[in-house]
């Protein structure tokens, strides 16, 4: 019965890290041309939460910002994005953003 009620705890756990690291890593998918080569479209989106700007990627980094859309109350508005992290609603260009929100 203990080893029963170990193997299920651990199961639950795993599955719960598992779940945690697919929803907290964001997937980079095809370059858009925006004038910016290092723009990369995010493959799974999140329209709802707020704007995010990041982190600087590292202290040599920290003038370096970039220009983002993000999605809030039914428009997609321009934000500086810091290069690194930050959350689902970040996009190339204006027209990325519409196209994946705007009949939200």
């Amino acid at each position: 019965m203990n080893l029963k009620f170990n193997l299920t705890f651990l199961s639950l756990a795993l599955v719960c890290l598992i779940s945690v690291i697919l929803l907290t890593h964001t997937v980079e998918i095809e370059a858009v041309g925006s004038g910016d080569a290092a723009c990369k479209e995010l493959n799974n989106v999140n329209c709802y939460v707020g704007r995010n700007e990041g982190n600087y990627c590292s202290s040599k980094d920290q003038t370096r910002t970039l220009t983002r859309w993000y999605y809030d109350k039914g428009a997609c508005r321009p934000f500086t994005y810091k290069g690194c992290n930050g959350n689902r609603n970040r996009f190339c260009t204006q027209k990325s953003c519409e196209s994946r929100c705007g009949d939200e």
